[in-house]
């Protein structure tokens, strides 16, 4: 398995320790709970299951659908739940940092200023949205999980991603009233 299937297996298999189910139920999930931070489709998704079955570390059932079809869900085994331990012991990879935001501002003297600053509103726009995002989860959370003894690590990531928004937005602020200044520099510029 490639290094970025095995963050997916482990993902995967962090979601099944939380309840069994499909693939289409564990896409649900993924997106309900860690989708601030991960993500994963289906054509990833449906791969691993077979490859985690295949290896012994989740057990596939046919259950019954609503529609009356059987369909293919998922448990976690004893050997899956090792494995996903185990992994939880070792240190992180250090995670890749691409940002098209950033790239596009480092080359911006190539673009007008007005065209720069507003990819940062709508980045600003986008965080604003997260931040306001994150306090209605926690607030579901407290409600729906007080006495889930992992609701402590479930409020940490979205203290996390609280926290990496906040900044976010400090520094769409910083970087528009830099911009500001370029734009009062250049209009000076112009008019000699």
């Amino acid at each position: 398995m490639k290094e970025t299937d095995a963050s997916s297996k482990f993902a995967l298999l962090g979601m099944l320790s939380i309840c069994p189910g499909s693939g289409y139920d564990i896409k649900k999930l993924v997106q309900a709970s860690i989708g601030y931070f991960w993500s994963e489709s289906y054509g990833r998704i449906y791969p691993v299951l077979k490859e985690l079955a295949k290896k012994g570390l989740i057990q596939p059932e046919r259950r019954q659908g609503n529609n009356g079809r059987g369909r293919q869900s998922y448990a976690i085994k004893k050997e899956g739940m090792q494995d996903l331990r185990q992994w939880l012991e070792k240190s992180p990879r250090v995670e890749p940092n691409r940002s098209e935001l950033l790239l596009k501002m480092f080359f911006s003297r190539l673009a007008p200023v007005e065209v720069t600053s507003a990819h940062i509103l709508e980045r600003k726009a986008v965080e604003e949205r997260n931040l306001a995002s994150y306090n209605r989860v926690e607030e579901q959370h407290r409600k729906d999980h007080t006495k889930n003894p992992e609701l402590s690590y479930w409020l940490a990531t979205v203290s996390y991603g609280r926290h990496r928004s906040r900044a976010i937005v400090d520094w769409c602020n910083e970087t528009l009233a830099t911009l500001s200044q370029i734009q009062q520099q250049l209009k000076e510029r112009n008019k000699k």
